[in-house]
Formats: C-alpha cells, sequence, structure tokens
C-alpha cells in the first residue's frame, strides 16, 4: 500500500498525484477502488463511501447512504489533521471505478 499526499488548494481543493497525474479527491479518490482511506494524524479512516456501497445500515435506502458516505469523506478531507489518502495502487495502473462490473 502506498500514501500519497494531499495539495491543498484555496476554496477547499484538495488533489492528489495519481498515475503521474495531479486528481481532485472530492472526485477521483472518493470513487476508486484503490483508495484505503484517509489518513487523519496516526489514524487512518477507511473510505465511507465505500463501505456505504459495500454494506447496509439497515433501513435505510442505498442512494442515502451513499449520500452519506459522500458527505463523511469530503467532511474528513477537509480536516486539517488530513494528511495522506491510503492507496492500494502499487502496481500504478490508476483510477478504477467502485462500481466497475467484475
Amino acid at each position: 500500500m502506498k500514501t500519497l499526499p494531499l495539495k491543498r488548494y484555496p476554496r477547499g481543493k484538495a488533489t492528489v498525484m495519481c498515475r503521474d497525474k495531479e486528481v481532485s479527491v472530492h472526485s477521483s479518490c472518493v470513487l476508486c477502488a484503490h483508495c484505503a482511506g484517509i489518513r487523519v494524524n496516526r489514524r487512518v479512516i477507511p473510505n465511507p463511501y465505500a463501505l456505504a456501497l459495500r454494506g447496509s445500515k439497515g433501513g435505510l435506502p442505498l442512494d442515502q447512504q451513499l449520500m452519506e458516505g459522500m458527505m463523511m469523506f469530503n467532511t474528513v478531507i477537509e480536516d486539517a489533521n488530513a494528511t495522506d489518502i491510503d492507496c492500494f495502487d502499487d502496481a500504478g495502473c490508476g483510477f478504477i471505478a467502485l462500481t466497475r462490473r467484475r
């Protein structure tokens, strides 16, 4: 597993280097199958969007769970203590959608 350091810009934009190009964390990492989580201080918070997609909270519709997962991901990224994204992409193949067909 590798660690991708967050680069922050004004207005809340956060990016990482993925396959030799700079991508937005908010639109790429959250939806990527390689995203293991967000490093906040020494703790890694698993990707909340991926957790919502894989499991059910019991009773809530899937679209509501996914929206909550996306909001939680964005909230954690905006935390000033969030420093890195943990990524399973050791081979360097880049973005792979969480919802891809197997």
